[in-house]
């Protein structure tokens, strides 16, 4: 199909099916490194924490809440230019920290019925993240980094699927 007339999908919580499914913010539980998160938005947040007690609360928010009380921690990961997991620092926006981002986000698509199902569903849609933010705006994770992690998991479970 000319990629001027393929579909785009917005991952975002307001947009309809399967894109609603596809945010963040959807209410999609799964585990990663035996850590239990409501959504993705809470891990993705939860990665602001240092502390990891604190960490282990933002988990188990949901989206709205967790995207509430970590835009509160932005400006402080961007001074420390860190992230952490489980107590391991890892510098913001590294390889390693868009890898554990990969991973909890495989975590939910492959975990949730729902979410998988929505993923399959978008086909080869162009998957884009627009919610009204600012350009320039500090993002813990860039849109166009979230966007080629989802795009990539839906064709990494595509080929599990069909192997």
């Amino acid at each position: 199909m000319n990629d001027e007339r393929r579909r785009i999908i917005n991952m975002f919580r307001d947009e309809p099916w399967p894109g609603s499914i596809l945010s963040n913010f959807a209410s999609t539980p799964f585990e990663i490194e035996g850590v239990s998160c409501s959504c993705s938005e809470s891990f993705i947040q939860s990665l602001k924490c240092e502390d990891i007690d604190e960490q282990r609360k933002f988990v188990s928010l949901s989206g709205q809440e967790a995207w509430e009380s970590g835009s509160k921690l932005t400006d402080y990961i961007f001074r420390k230019r860190k992230i952490w997991w489980l107590g391991k620092a890892m510098e913001l926006h590294s390889l390693e920290h868009f890898a554990l981002v990969k991973r909890g986000l495989y975590a939910k698509f492959s975990q949730s019925t729902v979410a998988r199902e929505a993923l399959l569903e978008s086909g080869d849609a162009i998957l884009t993240h627009e919610y009204g933010q600012k350009p320039g705006q500090n993002q813990s994770l860039p849109v166009e980094v979230f966007c080629q992690i989802v795009t990539d998991i839906r064709t990494q479970i595509k080929n599990e699927k069909n192997s």
